[in-house]
């Protein structure tokens, strides 16, 4: 049976932690095909230092690049809009209908979960991957898959605000996403 990882967020901008989530889930999944699903706007989120999609999806590359594994869908991006999970992976699982879908969220994200939209219909096809950070969340759910990585207190929000400040990013980000947003002056 296939196997599809499908990792969605902002990132604005995807930062180390992203790429160890994604290096950890892959090695955790073995996916056949692992999907960056960046989104246009999410409805459970505040929206601020919005940039051009372009930029999102360039500094996506630099870290498809780096792990070499992955892929972006576009799904959200095209849509526009408010995006619900649930619509965008039932057109997923639409083209691939015998595929095992997992769909990769954080702890917070968990701890909203009975929010979504669709929730109970989404759970039907999708299997969610819940990474666990510091501090660790208890999950008594034995249809979440947990994957436990070491605390990284790296966040989009963090590394804009230190770009306004005119503080360094690096490390806070893979080098080549760095050397992308120094190249557009992005989030001064």
């Amino acid at each position: 049976m296939e196997k599809i990882v499908i990792y969605g967020g902002q990132f604005n901008p995807i930062h180390s932690a992203h790429e160890m989530v994604a290096t950890m889930v892959n090695e955790a999944i073995a996916p056949d095909i692992f999907y960056f699903l960046p989104s246009y706007k999410s409805p459970l989120k505040v929206h601020t230092d919005i940039i051009d999609v372009k930029h999102r999806i360039e500094m996506i590359q630099c870290v498809i690049k780096n792990l070499g594994f992955g892929t972006i869908r576009y799904d959200e991006l095209e849509r526009k809009g408010d995006s619900y999970t649930y619509d965008t992976l039932k057109i997923v699982q639409e083209a691939h209908p015998s595929a095992k879908l997992y769909f990769v969220i954080g702890t917070d994200q968990y701890e909203q979960l009975a929010q979504w939209y669709k929730i109970d219909m989404l759970r039907s096809f999708v299997t969610f991957i819940v990474v666990n950070r510091q501090p660790k969340a208890v999950i008594n759910d034995e249809s979440i898959i947990q994957v436990n990585m070491p605390e990284m207190a790296i966040s989009s929000t963090e590394i804009r605000e230190r770009r306004k400040r005119g503080q360094t990013i690096h490390m806070w980000v893979p080098l080549n996403v760095e050397h992308y947003i120094m190249k557009e002056d992005l989030y001064e």
